[in-house]
């Protein structure tokens, strides 16, 4: 009997100590004043948190809304960065979405250090449609992911976004 309690509170535990590591909460730096450029390296490794923070956590979830205005912060002085937004690849209804495709084309750079334009938008596009269906019940439907997940699964997503990308 007293093994099988400690069994049970052993797996308990366990199981307390992943819930909390999931649970954990995003520090999120607080926005520096006016910088150069050259320093916004110093907040790369930061905004790459935000990121990842980002695509895997709920849409409801309260911090969103300041992870989400650290990396648009972040890509809008980065030298490091530089994305083309293309209205004809990127067609996302709702704003979380389009941040998630900054997201995960920002990442790709960084990751990658390739600044190749259909790359980086495939990579933005894969991390809202990875996202998308993952909280599909927490996101209103979007015309703009649903197209695009159609052209995924017919494999026709990436010609998409060659074609849209090198006008």
């Amino acid at each position: 009997m007293k093994k099988n309690i400690k069994k049970l509170f052993a797996l308990l535990l366990g199981l307390l100590l992943l819930q909390g590591m999931n649970a954990q909460k995003l520090v999120v730096p607080a926005i520096p004043g006016e910088i150069e450029k050259t320093e916004y390296a110093n907040y790369t490794q930061d905004a790459m948190k935000c990121i990842n923070w980002l695509k895997n956590n709920s849409p409801n979830h309260a911090q969103r809304k300041d992870a989400s205005a650290f990396v648009v912060w972040w890509l809008s002085g980065t030298p490091d960065v530089k994305i083309t937004l293309n209205a004809d690849a990127i067609q996302f209804e709702d704003g979380n979405l389009l941040i998630l495709c900054l997201c995960g084309w920002a990442e790709y750079v960084v990751k990658n250090k390739d600044d190749d334009a259909v790359n980086g938008c495939m990579a933005g596009v894969e991390t809202v449609l990875n996202y998308y269906e993952k909280y599909k019940s927490l996101i209103p439907k979007d015309k703009g992911a649903e197209k695009l997940l159609k052209m995924r699964n017919k494999g026709t997503l990436k010609a998409f976004v060659e074609k849209s990308t090198n006008l």
